[in-house]
């Protein structure tokens, strides 16, 4: 341990040096042989020996108390509070020299011994400064670590906060679409429950209107049998006597007709119950909608706005909060498909209306998002009422177009190579791009206008496959 005592003191033996280790006197007592300890050290070494001498000279003590020596008090009181200087912990001596070679400081004794002959050294005055310019020098990238590791975090705790939001943002959008499903199950539900209780009451009317009337002709049929039976079972003479009447009454009830049964009576369950859900599901096709690009939120530029069901983008009035994630795009006002395409042909038409300034094309790659991405962008654009093309081997050329289409169709042939634009409402040709295609292709989509672009929902059908 450095030890530390005032100046101008000396060290007399190696039990003053093994006291002074520990740190400044605090209270020192001066023995009758003028030796000096402090006194919690002093009565400490007498307790442990059972004796009253001193610990260097030996020379016992007359005072059992010894008296405080002052001018050593306030000099140790004075250098605890101007603050102590390392020493030596061999020789006890100031700390002035600083080895190169050891990179430790030293004492004068220590400079000149046999340990440190042939070492370099610079006074402490000096080595210190650039000491400590070395030090900053080797704190910099440290410093420059620290600074990107709070800018990642920060970037972490701004993602994190993001992802609660959309988790919460997407369920209940979840939970809207599903409502509306549900609205319409009930719906059609209910009104194929109204089909079926009408059809019931209409047919058990029909049933009910039958059998009052087979009801009627029993009674009616009933009683003349009743009657008739009972004459027949008089004597002869008066058998006779009414049975001119009797006849008479009997003819003027003629015979019903043979009772039908009636057909299409039983309520058509077939009607009600066959593909029930097939067809259910094609008519759900009139409340949904199927859009062959949806765009990737993860994508889109912080002055984009996109629309929940994620078919719509327009520039918004200002930049939004948005995470720093590689996959954002962060140079071009552009967002781009959630899908990529290596294979096939694929085709989505674009609603751009009065939009007067948008790019239509397509992004290679989904590894480098972040500043210029010219080099993997195939692209029609329109501005100025001008339309361009422009790919990484052609920094723009003019596309005559007769008239500003409001809808354009684009065609990705990927195996092809192909990248085709037309007028979706008069199929005229607009510019075609060719290009071997090596990578993944995600629809690109840009606009700084305030007037919405809408990916254009395809029609639904369904179709029932026969087989001969």
């Amino acid at each position: 341990m450095i030890m530390k005592i005032p100046s101008g003191l000396q060290v007399e033996s190696a039990f003053l040096v093994s006291m002074a280790r520990q740190e400044i006197y605090k209270n020192p007592v001066i023995l009758t042989c003028e030796h000096s300890f402090c006194i919690y050290c002093l009565k400490t070494n007498w307790a442990e020996r059972k004796t009253t001498e001193c610990p260097i000279c030996k020379r016992r003590s007359s005072k059992e108390s010894p008296p405080l020596h002052f001018a050593l008090k306030m000099e140790c009181d004075e250098l605890r509070a101007l603050g102590s200087e390392p020493v030596c912990s061999l020789h006890a001596q100031k700390l002035s020299f600083f080895c190169l070679d050891e990179q430790q400081l030293v004492c004068s004794i220590c400079r000149d011994s046999e340990t440190h002959s042939k070492h370099r050294f610079q006074l402490a005055e000096e080595a210190g400064p650039e000491s400590k310019e070395s030090l900053q020098d080797i704190l910099k990238p440290l410093k420059k670590k620290l600074r990107l590791i709070h800018e990642v975090k920060g970037s972490c705790d701004q993602t994190a906060n993001h992802i609660k939001f959309q988790a919460e943002s997407t369920a209940r959008r979840i939970k809207e679409e599903f409502k509306k499903l549900h609205l319409f199950l009930e719906e059609e539900e209910e009104a194929r429950l109204n089909v079926l209780r009408e059809e019931e009451e209409q047919k058990s009317q029909t049933m009910k209107e039958k059998i009052s009337a087979l009801s009627k002709q029993i009674s009616d049929l009933s009683g003349i049998l009743r009657s008739t039976e009972k004459e027949l079972k008089a004597q002869h003479v008066g058998f006779l006597l009414n049975y001119k009447e009797t006849v008479e009454k009997i003819q003027q009830h003629p015979l019903p007709d043979d009772p039908e049964p009636i057909s299409e009576a039983l309520i058509n369950e077939a009607r009600h119950l066959g593909n029930l859900s097939f067809n259910v599901w094609n008519k759900m096709k009139e409340m949904v909608s199927y859009t062959p690009v949806i765009l990737d939120p993860n994508t889109t530029h912080p002055k984009l706005t996109l629309s929940e069901d994620l078919t719509s983008l327009r520039k918004g009035e200002g930049k939004q909060e948005l995470p720093d994630n590689p996959e954002r795009i962060d140079h071009f006002i552009s967002v781009v498909g959630s899908e990529s395409f290596t294979s096939g042909c694929h085709s989505w038409e674009v609603e751009v209306g009065d939009n007067g300034a948008y790019v239509l094309g397509v992004l290679a790659g989904s590894d480098l998002r972040k500043g210029v991405i010219l080099s993997r962008l195939w692209r029609l654009m329109f501005c100025n009422g001008e339309y361009k093309s422009i790919s990484p081997s052609d920094t723009g050329s003019d596309v005559s177009v007769m008239e500003n289409p409001r809808r354009i169709r684009v065609l990705l042939d990927c195996d092809g190579g192909r990248l085709s634009f037309s007028d979706a409402e008069t199929a005229a040709h607009i510019h075609t791009f060719t290009h071997t295609i090596t990578d993944r292709l995600f629809p690109y989509i840009s606009t700084w206008s305030g007037v919405p672009i809408r990916i254009a929902a395809q029609k639904i059908t369904a179709a029932v496959e026969n087989h001969a």
